[in-house]
């Protein structure tokens, strides 16, 4: 005789390995808070209200803007990651030297991963790769973005799956009732 009786715990065990399966955390990304985000914004409104007349204040207006792109890349709040991208897309701005083209590339990656563009984040992941190839967190953020659409191309199959076998029932059973 076979035992079926599951404590709550297996269950919630069984249950946590199945939803493991189906979201991410991700590559193991820092989360900005509100705070962090109000803080970088104000800053960048304060920096941005008056022209960079010097290459001192082009690179202030520079990190206070890349300030604010991390956070608004890291935070979970709707909307922000799609305005990190819009505050680091190449063209929109004119960056000096005081942040990395790399670094740019890079946050935009994680803004494009935590909104869940998946494709897009890998692109600019791989964007950074090409500044520089030895970039351990965008490797590890490429890899993580290929590993989600491998994940959602199984997810999508298995839907296909799914409702190919509903038509089918569909199909059977009506064929059914009309010979009758």
């Amino acid at each position: 005789a076979m035992d079926f009786n599951l404590s709550l715990d297996d269950i919630s065990k069984q249950f946590k390995d199945v939803t493991k399966l189906f979201t991410s955390s991700g590559p193991g990304l820092p989360v900005a808070d509100l705070d962090m985000v109000i803080e970088a914004d104000r800053m960048y409104a304060e920096v941005a209200s008056s022209p960079a007349s010097s290459a001192e204040e082009h690179a202030a207006h520079d990190a206070a803007r890349f300030r604010l792109a991390w956070a608004l890349a890291h935070s979970r709040r709707e909307g922000d990651a799609k305005r990190a991208v819009a505050l680091l897309q190449e063209g929109a701005y004119d960056w000096a030297d005081a942040v990395a083209a790399r670094d740019r590339r890079y946050i935009a990656a994680v803004a494009h991963y935590n909104d869940g563009d998946f494709l897009a984040a890998r692109a600019a992941a791989e964007e950074a790769l090409k500044f520089d190839a030895g970039c351990r967190q965008a490797e590890t953020l490429r890899a993580a973005a290929e590993d989600a659409i491998a994940r959602d191309g199984i997810i999508g199959i298995g839907a296909v799956g799914v409702g190919a076998a509903v038509l089918g029932g569909l199909v059977t059973a009506l064929a059914t009732t009309r010979r009758r």
